[in-house]
């Protein structure tokens, strides 16, 4: 049982890194309310985790799991919803919280290791173009899920994906305090 659960993992975690490079289109994600809640939890224990990480105390984590796993699945059924795609939110969400989740595995210890440097180290150059190209990998990512789930251009995808980051930074600044 352990063997099938962890090749099944190490497939979907596969098809995440796949759908993130465009290889793969969320339409190939089962649609399923049971692998959307284990993603979903997936990405809220690693807000708890994250809760732990310099230079966060831990406080207010019912607001950041809301904004981590809440958030994205809100602005996916609303997007979905005025565009008269509701069928594919499923597997949308899925793939959304699936990438993030992948990108949140790299950001957030870049994000601990430039906190911890500090502003003027010379691995905090390194470390913050590491952490910006990880989240324009992030965007990109995204941009390529919602370009295949709404059946539009990249460039559609690519302000869907940017509008969500604003709204998510908007939001984080607005709700949580500055560590």
């Amino acid at each position: 049982m352990g063997i099938i659960l962890n090749r099944s993992m190490l497939r979907l975690v596969k098809a995440f890194w796949e759908i993130a490079l465009r290889r793969r289109s969320p339409a190939q994600l089962p649609a399923s309310r049971t692998l959307l809640a284990l993603v979903a939890a997936a990405a809220a224990a690693l807000e708890v985790l994250g809760a732990f990480l310099p230079p966060s105390d831990g406080d207010r984590l019912g607001t950041r799991i809301l904004l981590a796993v809440g958030l994205p699945l809100a602005f996916a059924w609303a997007v979905l919803a005025l565009a008269r795609h509701s069928h594919r939110f499923l597997q949308t969400a899925i793939a959304l919280l699936g990438v993030a989740v992948l990108a949140e595995l790299a950001l957030y210890p870049l994000s601990t290791l430039l906190d911890m440097a500090g502003p003027d180290r010379a691995i905090s150059l390194p470390l913050g173009l590491s952490l910006l190209a990880g989240l324009a990998w992030y965007a990109l990512a995204c941009a390529n899920i919602w370009s295949a789930a709404l059946e539009t251009g990249v460039g559609v995808g690519a302000a869907i994906s940017v509008g969500y980051l604003l709204l998510s930074m908007a939001l984080e600044r607005q709700l949580l305090p500055s560590g």
